[in-house]
């Protein structure tokens, strides 16, 4: 529909008022729309996992780049707006952003299907974005409609309440011995043992948790906060304590994060370049150490005195050998 706006998302709920929404809401809702979207086009490219930063991410983010264009009000609603730049310069169906858009949005439908196998787009990763999304639905948000008016017959998807418990059963997998933790994440560990980081619960010992290589990132962005984790539990037979927790999912609890702060390491942080390997030059720089235009001014600067005669008495033992018949 070319008068209409490419994207149309709209919000209802007890914290959206008539043209207004929280900032904070704003900013969890486009940030995670951008990690939808930029997932689901490395999923449609061909990457193993979309957690994991690939090189064709830098590519997706051009041509799914949106526009806020228009933020109108409904009844009492917000609706926000959006656009493509220079959408027109390609073939129509052969849009590349347009099918990340169509795939990610409009694929939500199929994701409630439990017994269905992910829609085309979407990975774990695409669904823990919709899942941090959805956090919107614990912050006063009853329904997020999206509108895609990518075609003359518009198409609309509805995000609400039971389609994000949907998402939440897709990611966490078969109930098998399934267990959740509430602490703070510390102690990540990326290559001398595996993947595996400790979290510390507000009462009790830390726990230890293991992930796979693809949920790297995902991991990383939550490192010192307080999450919530969902996972199959390894536990000793005998006491029936958990040795362990394979990670399925991990959430951040921002409602959370001043509990367990004692554990939060203090003082300066390290620079950036802390673990680089720095070249002689710049050591040479970084201690004062001039280039030498003079080999002269080296002599009798070595400590000691300059005729000790140690090289005589080198000179002597040399020569006492070579006497006796030595050859060495």
């Amino acid at each position: 529909m070319k008068d209409e706006p490419l994207l149309s998302i709209r919000l209802e709920g007890q914290a959206i008022g008539e043209g207004r929404i929280g900032v904070s809401h704003l900013l969890r809702l486009l940030t995670q729309l951008n990690k939808i979207l930029l997932r689901s086009g490395q999923v449609l490219r061909g990457e193993a996992f979309s957690l994991r930063k690939g090189p064709k991410e830098k590519q997706i983010k051009d041509v799914i780049a949106l526009e806020l264009v228009k933020l109108a009000h409904g009844s009492p609603a917000v609706v926000l707006s959006f656009d493509r730049q220079h959408a027109d310069k390609y073939l129509p169906g052969l849009d590349p952003g347009i099918e990340v858009l169509e795939k990610a949005i409009i694929g939500l439908e199929d994701v409630q299907k439990l017994d269905q196998e992910l829609p085309a787009g979407y990975d774990t990763g695409v669904l823990m974005a919709w899942r941090d999304m959805g956090i919107l639905f614990d912050k006063g948000v009853d329904t997020i409609l999206f509108s895609l008016n990518h075609r003359p017959q518009t198409r609309t998807t509805s995000f609400t309440r039971p389609v994000y418990e949907s998402i939440q059963q897709r990611i966490q997998g078969p109930h098998i011995n399934i267990r959740t933790i509430e602490g703070r994440l510390l102690m990540a560990d990326f290559k001398e043992h595996g993947t595996r980081c400790r979290v510390h619960p507000a009462i009790g010992e830390p726990i230890l948790c293991l992930f796979d290589e693809e949920q790297k990132d995902e991991v990383l962005e939550n490192i010192l906060h307080y999450v919530r984790i969902i996972g199959e539990a390894r536990e000793d037979p005998l006491t029936n304590k958990i040795n362990s927790v394979r990670i399925h999912d991990i959430q951040r609890l921002e409602d959370r994060e001043d509990e367990r702060t004692d554990l939060i390491p203090q003082g300066a942080p390290l620079p950036m370049d802390f673990w680089r390997s720095l070249s002689l030059d710049e050591l040479a720089e970084s201690q004062g150490v001039k280039p030498l235009s003079e080999i002269n001014v080296l002599f009798g600067t070595w400590p000691g005195d300059d005729q000790d005669g140690f090289e005589d008495d080198i000179l002597a033992l040399r020569q006492s050998s070579l006497a006796g018949g030595d050859n060495r």
